[in-house]
């Protein structure tokens, strides 16, 4: 069984470690500790302990520098990144957030470097959220970074910002659903099925997963309608336009059609 993404407790993400090693032209299983997975509608990307992989049409390719990404977003063709330098990097540990305009082929550093290490990061406009796991809290900025407060949250298994409302945050703790309407200062319960685990807020849709099955909804309140297919303890879900990529412990699974069919990456 691969390790699993989303640590349950922000306490939890403060116990990895990560070395670096170099990989390029590989399958899944050749991977180690793929964190998170993104999506920008046409390409697929894994965020891992060697660098950021991007499926070719029959390997997972490296793209750009050798690093270990602990957390990934993309945001308007805008690539960020959180974790720890590579072998050919001149950066202090941990890299604070680097920023790529390039799809990842070149990485610049952009705030809190040698300070924070993100092992969830999530950006919607000029908002940034994310786990900074080395002094576990949750943190968040409007203005891409110069300025942070600290979220009072419940320890949680997943976060995601609404992708054209950045005030709009919604968190999975303990099996349920949980919305901020006003930057993270007030969290409510947000009616969803339970057991909910996974988040993702794409730019068309909200996806809830619970480990098996993913649900998929229009707004935070639902209603939220299960997805064809099962799964196998799912471990990352990204999405953007009709794209969606799951990765869970097959393998995986990508969709052009909103979830409608999936095929399974060789």
């Amino acid at each position: 069984m691969r390790k699993s993404l989303i640590c349950t407790a922000i306490t939890a993400l403060l116990l990895a470690g990560c070395t670096t090693g170099n990989n390029d032209g590989v399958t899944l299983d050749e991977l180690e500790h793929v964190h998170s997975v993104a999506t920008d509608g046409e390409e697929f990307f894994l965020a891992s302990h060697h660098g950021l992989y991007v499926w070719s049409g029959d390997s997972w390719q490296l793209r750009g520098e050798e690093f270990d990404i602990m957390g990934l977003a993309i945001d308007d063709g805008v690539f960020y990144a959180s974790g720890h330098p590579g072998p050919s990097q001149d950066l202090p540990d941990p890299l604070g957030i680097l920023v790529s305009k390039d799809a990842g082929e070149t990485w610049e550093p952009s705030v809190l470097t040698g300070e924070v290490d993100f092992h969830l990061l999530e950006v919607a406009g000029t908002t940034v959220v994310g786990v900074a796991a080395n002094y576990g809290m949750v943190v968040a900025s409007a203005d891409l970074g110069q300025t942070w407060t600290s979220l009072e949250v419940p320890p949680l298994t997943s976060l995601a910002l609404n992708p054209l409302n950045g005030n709009e945050i919604l968190l999975a703790s303990d099996g349920a659903l949980f919305l901020s309407e006003d930057d993270g200062v007030t969290f409510l319960p947000a009616t969803a099925p339970p057991g909910i685990s996974l988040i993702e807020w794409s730019d068309s849709r909200i996806y809830l997963s619970d480990g098996s099955t993913i649900f998929a909804g229009s707004t935070p309140a639902g209603p939220y309608v299960a997805l064809p297919q099962e799964f196998t303890n799912i471990l990352g879900i990204a999405a953007h336009g009709e794209a969606i990529m799951v990765l869970d412990d097959q393998g995986v699974h990508f969709s052009r059609d909103s979830g409608a069919s999936f095929t399974l990456l060789p």
